[in-house]
């Protein structure tokens, strides 16, 4: 079985193409793992990052932490892009979401077999 990273780079509210990507990003994952592949990481890029921020409302966003703490996969988001683009902090993140950067990104992509990026 493949080891998987998931890259996520848009946000569900920006448009409706954009939340179906978000839903077929969750799906892919569930159904990876379902398959036996292991994901050892979903990284949040982009508009992405506001999946993590706690004043953004929307389902996607509650359905990630849940999902992937019952999975054990960390969700890391672009620590340089919240706080850069959206003023988070690291202690500003939604349960579930761990601030990290390009380095760890690109570390896990180095170890995995495929990148998916949505």
């Amino acid at each position: 079985m493949a080891k998987l990273v998931i890259a996520l780079h848009s946000h569900p509210s920006d448009s409706p193409d954009h939340d179906t990507r978000s839903l077929l990003a969750f799906h892919f994952a569930q159904a990876a793992v379902a398959c036996g592949h292991s994901i050892s990481m979903v990284f949040c890029y982009q508009q992405a990052v506001k999946l993590a921020d706690p004043r953004q409302l929307h389902a996607h966003a509650e359905r990630w932490p849940q999902w992937a703490a019952a999975q054990a996969i960390p969700l890391l988001v672009c620590s340089t892009v919240a706080e850069n683009d959206y003023g988070l902090s690291a202690e500003q993140l939604r349960p579930g979401y761990a601030a990290g950067g390009l380095t760890e990104f690109a570390q896990a992509v180095a170890e995995a077999d495929q990148l998916v990026q949505f």
